[in-house]
Parts: C-alpha cells; structure tokens; sequence
C-alpha cells in the first residue's frame, strides 16, 4: 500500500495499489496460456512493483512519473522515470521491435468527469492528443495498442467495457486485441470509499479482429465469487428513457428528473427533483412511469452486489408494465417490494 501521497495526490494520479492475490490471479491467467520466460513483462505504471513477483525467473520492465515509488522497486529490475502517456513508443521504453512482450500492472484510473471528489481532480501531466481521455485508465489502454504487445494483462473499471461510450473511446485498443480470460472483483480491495465498484482483471490478446459491443454484450464475466454476469441478459432502462438531460425535446415537461449515470450513480443522488438544471432530464407524461420505476429501484439496489455498480438500471419491462400503477407514488408498498426480490433473484 503506498504511504508517500496524500490523499489529492493519491486521486490525481490513479495511485491504488495491488494485494499480492490479486496479482497471482493474473499471472495465473497468464499462465494458462503461455511460457511467460519467453516474454518480456513491462509495467508502464509500476509503482512499488507489485507486479513483478519473480525477478529471478521472469524479465521484467518497469516505468512510472512517481520517483519515490520506483525506489522500492526490485533492484535488480531495469526502471524509467517517465510519463508514459507522453511520446510513446517502444524505443521510448527500449523494448526492442522484435521482443516478445506482455504488458502487465494495475493502470491508474481517474474519471475527471465523475463527480465523486471531482472538487480535486485535475490534470498534473502531459497526454499524447491520441491518447488523451477524461480517464487516464483510458488513455493508458490506448497507449498499450501503439507498443503491440501479445497480450495485455491489467487490471480496470469494468465500466471501460460495459458502458458503449468508454467502449468506444478505447479506439485502436479494442480493435487490436480481444477479452479471453477475466475475473472481476471489488474496488474495497483498493481503496476504503462508501461505493464500491466492479474492477476486471482481463487479459487480452493481440488480435486483428479485435472487440465490437456486440462480443462485450455476450461475454460471460466471471465474479471472484463464483456468478455470471452477462449485458444481454439484462432489459435495460435506457431503452425507455433519457439518462441525459434532452435540451432539444420541446414538449411540455411534467417533471424533472436527475441525470442517470449508472446504478453507484443513482445510489448516490436524487431522483426527482424540483427544478430544472444543466443535470435534470425532462419528464413527459408518456414516459413518466419509467421515472417512478428508477425511483423505486433506488430503494432497493443496495441489495445489489458491487459488479452492478457500473450498469444501467434494469428491468422486467412485461411484467412492470402489468402493474405499473402501484409504482406510480413516492411511497413504496409491498406489491413493489415483491417486484424488486423477484428481478434481483439469484444475485441478492
């Protein structure tokens, strides 16, 4: 666990660090798949070093802009002190064109635009233009692309994957290289905030063909304890309604809603709300409804376990709409309660 930053420094970098199990679970899926003596193991975000557990058997590669935390590094491990999101290159990092390579580590992750502690989130140093996103976890999983290791195997917010837009934004990254192995489990490993999030451990391997929506929508995710999770399996709100505020719709509103981000999102703040600002969605009568249903959901997903953080609300839509009436109060009631411990069946 580093000791050096405090806590601004800890947010505007990334820097959480790994537990040594965790760790294990990716060179385990490593392992699975190759003779990891043939490859050289670079971190381009190292840290302390977690990742490199072996230096007596396996080559490693290390790199990170934080000089402090390299001094505890493995002496006996070849570091950098440099920003890796800047110039990238393997010459850069004297990786030969020709070596065998397999990016590894614990990338930092800082979505400037969340609004969690978002008071003291700021930019501290230079990005490539093609590199450059709100997240810096992004930013590195771009920067992974331009060095064309065989595989990647890192950890990040299984929100860069799930949710289409950090999708998207992952560009070269996800047409180059595919999922084929992963695990996810909580960020309580990593840090002591009330809401917990979903964080994968995935490998990737180089790969032409690379990653469309399509392939993440019926991926099977594996949790640390033992559960499936799969988009397709899921009806989501957003098929029926904004989760953004629509400042081109101009029907008459008869309500106003908070923007929707994500489950840990609509934990976090009001529902409805009085007034319209820059971050309410307009209601209209058709689709009012829909917007009782998030409000109740609110009262019940924190019996959700923490790799629904980053999704959408969910919903029986056939089954909601047979009983839509008694969603439609503020106040919950026993019918709306049995509606909710059937949908979350098998994951409470």
């Amino acid at each position: 666990m580093q000791t050096h930053l405090d806590r601004e420094q800890t947010i505007n970098l990334g820097s959480f660090y790994t537990p040594r199990y965790i760790v294990e679970i990716a060179y385990k899926m490593l392992q699975k798949r190759i003779n990891l003596k043939d490859f050289l193991l670079f971190d381009s975000s190292c840290g302390y070093g977690d990742f490199f557990i072996d230096s007596d058997v396996y080559g490693y590669l290390g790199a990170d802009i934080d000089s402090v935390a390299l001094q505890s590094v493995d002496k006996n491990i070849s570091t950098l002190c440099v920003n890796s999101l800047e110039n990238v290159s393997r010459k850069k990092f004297g990786i030969k064109e020709n070596e065998k390579l397999i990016i590894i580590g614990n990338p930092p992750y800082n979505d400037k635009t969340s609004i969690i502690r978002n008071g003291i989130k700021q930019e501290i140093f230079a990005i490539d233009s093609d590199l450059k996103h709100r997240d810096i976890g992004i930013s590195f999983l771009r920067s992974y692309a331009l060095l064309e290791p065989e595989f990647v195997c890192v950890l990040h917010p299984l929100s860069y994957l799930v949710k289409k837009a950090n999708f998207t934004a992952l560009k070269q990254f996800k047409d180059n290289y595919c999922l084929v192995d992963s695990m996810l489990v909580s960020s309580a490993n990593f840090s002591r905030a009330k809401t917990h999030f979903p964080i994968i451990i995935a490998l990737y391997e180089r790969d032409c063909r690379g990653m469309d929506y399509e392939f993440i929508q019926t991926y099977s995710f594996t949790t640390s304890e033992g559960k499936k999770l799969r988009l397709k399996d899921f009806d989501f709100i957003t098929k029926y309604v904004h989760k953004y505020p629509n400042p081109h719709d101009t029907r008459e509103a008869v309500a106003y809603f908070h923007t929707l981000r994500d489950i840990n999102a609509l934990k976090r703040n009001k529902t409805f709300v009085n007034k319209p600002n820059n971050n309410t969605i307009r209601i209209f009568s058709e689709n009012l409804k829909y917007y009782y249903y998030i409000h109740h959901f609110k009262s019940f997903a924190h019996r959700l376990p923490y790799y629904f953080g980053n999704l959408d609300v969910f919903i029986d839509n056939a089954r909601f709409l047979e009983s839509a009436k008694d969603f439609m109060s503020l106040d919950s009631n026993p019918r709306i309660e049995a509606y909710f411990t059937e949908l979350f069946r098998g994951y409470v």
